[in-house]
């Protein structure tokens, strides 16, 4: 396992990632997925491939803002492919005046190498409660 890739990894778990949901960058959070990815929310259905996706996360983003803090806490790389497990902590902050309220989040990340790039394959993440 290469320690470099092992970081990326890492940056796109931890920074990448976060600062797309808190800014609603849509481009941005496009770019981190492979053409065949699939997104599996709590609580909502699944997204396959960017389109998909991006319609999820700009359903996500329409009336809140999200401000997340990612942890990880594995994280394995094979060759081309790798995976991440962590925690998130999101702070939700809904547009309509309802009080803001953290949400606890256990996410696996299947990632693999696309051009020389980490990029995710799977997403699964679900509620944790305290």
């Amino acid at each position: 396992m290469s320690s470099r890739d092992r970081e990326e990894i890492r940056r796109v778990f931890e920074e990448v990632y976060p600062e797309n949901v808190r800014t609603k960058n849509i481009e941005g959070y496009a770019e981190m997925y492979t053409d065949s990815a699939l997104w599996m929310p709590p609580n909502g259905p699944d997204r396959c491939g960017i389109t998909d996706i991006i319609e999820g996360f700009a359903s996500q983003i329409a009336h809140q803002n999200i401000d997340p803090i990612f942890t990880a806490e594995e994280i394995e790389v094979f060759d081309d492919m790798g995976y991440v497990i962590g925690l998130s902590i999101a702070t939700i902050t809904p547009h309509d005046g309802s009080p803001t309220k953290q949400a606890r989040y256990r996410a696996l990340w299947l990632m693999k190498k696309d051009c020389g790039t980490w990029k995710i394959d799977r997403q699964i993440w679900n509620n944790k409660h305290v």
